[in-house]
């Protein structure tokens, strides 16, 4: 047997009263004496209504807000694509946060579950190729800003393309822009 919107809906409302969430009741279009009565019903008068043939409520759809939702789900899909990736080319704790947002709990966490794992400690200092590496393809993507997201794609363009990491980039350009060797707009 196909469970019924009564159901689905009855079974979500009496677990939100005895969980004292009635604003969400309410939100859904109980008035408060409905939800009063239903506070009353016993198990088997809840069963009775959830079963019963007669469809008693609605399922409306709010176009504007669902496609809203849908993009909001798809900037979020793409944040945490992002996010994996910057982490598989050696994002340090700083970096996420730093440009993500996320606590070090959370980076680690994200980190455990997409099965890297990082040798604790400080990361290896770049020779002189590595920098002269980086130097010159940041020259060549003409960022300035490095608090931006196209500073993020181009040091992850970076990383990738040099199987550099992540963070020893970021710190070069931190560095260079704090002793002004790289100016920001």
């Amino acid at each position: 047997m196909t469970p019924s919107i009564n159901q689905a809906v009855l079974t979500q409302v009496v677990q939100a009263l005895k969980e004292g969430h009635i604003r969400y009741c309410e939100s859904l279009g109980f008035s408060p004496q409905e939800l009063c009565e239903l506070t009353r019903l016993t198990a088997d008068d809840i069963l009775f209504l959830s079963n019963s043939a007669v469809q008693f409520m609605r399922i409306s759809i709010d176009h504007d807000m669902l496609s809203k939702m849908l993009a909001r789900t798809e900037q979020e899909r793409l944040f945490q694509q992002r996010l994996e990736e910057a982490l598989s080319l050696g994002a340090s704790i700083e970096f996420v946060n730093h440009y993500f947002g996320l606590s070090t709990i959370e980076v680690c966490a994200r980190r455990r579950l997409i099965g890297l794992f990082v040798r604790q400690g400080r990361n290896l200092a770049p020779d002189e190729e590595a920098e002269t590496l980086v130097w010159h393809a940041w020259q060549k993507v003409g960022v300035r800003k490095l608090d931006s997201p196209q500073a993020l794609q181009a040091m992850m363009d970076i990383a990738r393309e040099h199987d550099l990491s992540l963070t020893v980039i970021w710190n070069l350009l931190k560095q260079w822009y704090q002793e002004k060797l790289l100016h920001e707009e």
